[in-house]
């Protein structure tokens, strides 16, 4: 194993609580943060003793309700501008959408601002979003727990994972620059 990847995994083993509470907080504030993997993750460590499962849920649970809950308040106080600028959305999440639609790609980040923006009543928000963050972190958890996967699994693949995070970064960097670099030679051209 790395050093990198021996120094994230004691991160998160030292600091696990704190980092689901964090990202996962920031991933539900609409922030690209791969929250499910990070659950899964939390549920293999858990799985070696290292955490209260109950308590991780109760965690990722509790950051996913905050986080959901600024998306709200930017849809409900935001949303009158949106609507001036006629990109108000046609579509009134119920109560369904706002438990299932987490569970969606790119719905969960949506679904929160929509729900503020189209007005659902708050109460009616908290207590349904209550129960789509608790089965949508307590599923992913769970995933992770009963996988089977043993912390020294987790790490050699931490290692791969790291290593293809670079990878993607480093091509989203070079085509970004490659594409400036035929923007400004386009605008010189046409100069």
């Amino acid at each position: 194993m790395t050093v990198t990847a021996e120094l994230l995994m004691g991160l998160f083993i030292a600091y696990g609580y704190w980092i689901v509470f964090t990202a996962i907080l920031l991933d539900n504030a609409g922030l690209p943060i791969p929250g499910e993997v990070l659950l899964m993750a939390f549920g293999v460590v858990a799985k070696d003793g290292h955490f209260d499962p109950l308590m991780g849920l109760a965690v990722a649970a509790t950051a996913a309700l905050i986080g959901d809950n600024i998306g709200y308040w930017i849809g409900r106080l935001a949303g009158h501008r949106l609507a001036r600028l006629r990109t108000a959305p046609r579509f009134r999440p119920g109560q369904a959408s706002v438990v299932f639609g987490r569970f969606v790609v790119g719905a969960r980040v949506l679904m929160a601002p929509v729900a503020g923006l189209t007005r659902m009543p708050f109460r009616r928000f908290v207590v349904f979003d209550a129960i789509g963050c608790f089965v949508w972190a307590g599923i992913f958890i769970l995933i992770g727990y009963a996988s089977g996967v043993r912390l020294e699994a987790m790490q050699a693949g931490l290692h791969v994972v790291s290593l293809i995070a670079q990878i993607v970064i480093a091509a989203a960097i070079g085509a970004w620059l490659i594409s400036r670099f035929i923007a400004v030679r386009r605008s010189r051209a046409a100069a």
